[in-house]
């Protein structure tokens, strides 16, 4: 009878040493969450791919500074993630010349170095034609340089009435270059061809904004780009930044008026808000494990506001003269 019971714990102690080894090579990951909109109603899992994201890094082993919420406006359903930026947290735009899904689109660099992805959402518009279809539509800019699709570099000049978001870790700026009757709209000294003199590790083109340098206003004035986005109901994706510095990744599931949707940034106390692409491209996930976990709020936040023209110059050429 003794040696059945001593045979059953060595496979006991053989079958927990697996599974010790089974978690170092295999980690346990946080369960993601996947939200999209499925043309009727919030969904959970991804029916698009798409070519550009928003998406949240923190450093591997600390608390990333991200709250998830949701809610129900106007009888739509609504996911907000919120990010304090920190010096371990942080947002930035990923970006592949083919469509994948938003599971897919992340920087594996990042993730190597010691960093996981908290969560993000769908960004630019794209080319939804067959021959070029995932091809942006205006600007998609990481780690300071612009992006291309086959060659041809991601900048406004491709969007059409459309105004772009440019942001660093603690702060964005919205700005309005595109084409309009024929004329280039946007500073007169920067070139559309060759690219434009900033300062600003990230930009996305969406389509037209709430709020910009803290005042409700649309600076496109009034130009709608392939599409009316002001009269066309389907869902969308916003990007803000509140006045204290805090982002918001925004998903609506649903046709929703401007009018509520301001409502809303209204009480939120927003500073600039652009409206990204929207319809079934909506999509967000999220490590449920990662979010809303307690941590103290950035007070004091670094500006590192993206910079133009000859600013932009001049803090390239300082952060070259450090680096030397």
């Amino acid at each position: 009878m003794k040696r059945p019971a001593h045979g059953i714990r060595c496979v006991l102690e053989i079958l927990s040493v697996l599974v010790i080894l089974a978690g170092q090579v295999f980690p346990v990951r946080a369960e993601q969450v996947i939200n999209c909109w499925d043309e009727t109603k919030r969904a959970h899992y991804q029916r698009r791919k798409i070519s550009t994201a928003i998406n949240i890094y923190a450093e591997e082993g600390t608390v990333p500074q991200v709250r998830h919420e949701s809610g129900v406006l106007a009888g739509v359903e609504y996911d907000i993630l919120r990010i304090d930026p920190c010096r371990t947290t942080f947002l930035k735009v990923d970006y592949s010349e083919t469509p994948v899904y938003l599971t897919q689109l992340e920087d594996r660099e990042l993730l190597a170095e010691g960093y996981v992805r908290v969560g993000g959402i769908n960004a630019g518009y794209f080319n939804n034609t067959a021959s070029q279809y995932g091809r942006p539509v205006g600007a998609v800019r990481m780690k300071n340089e612009w992006t291309s699709w086959h060659g041809q570099l991601n900048t406004p000049a491709y969007g059409s009435g459309y105004a772009t978001a440019y942001f660093n870790r603690y702060n964005m700026t919205l700005r309005y270059h595109g084409w309009k009757n024929r004329k280039w709209q946007g500073d007169h000294n920067w070139s559309y061809i060759t690219g434009y003199l900033i300062d600003a590790e990230n930009a996305v083109s969406g389509s037209y904004t709430y709020f910009a340098d803290g005042k409700e206003q649309d600076i496109t004035h009034g130009e709608t780009g392939v599409m009316n986005y002001h009269t066309y109901g389907r869902a969308l994706t916003i990007f803000a930044q509140r006045k204290n510095g805090q982002f918001l990744l925004i998903e609506f599931y649903g046709t929703i008026a401007d009018s509520r949707v301001l409502e809303l940034l209204r009480r939120e106390d927003v500073k600039d808000a652009i409206r990204l692409d929207g319809g079934g491209s909506c999509q967000m996930l999220y490590d449920d494990e990662l979010v809303n976990g307690r941590y103290q709020p950035l007070r004091n936040a670094p500006d590192d506001t993206p910079k133009f023209d000859r600013d932009a110059a001049d803090a390239k050429r300082q952060r070259a003269l450090l680096q030397e």
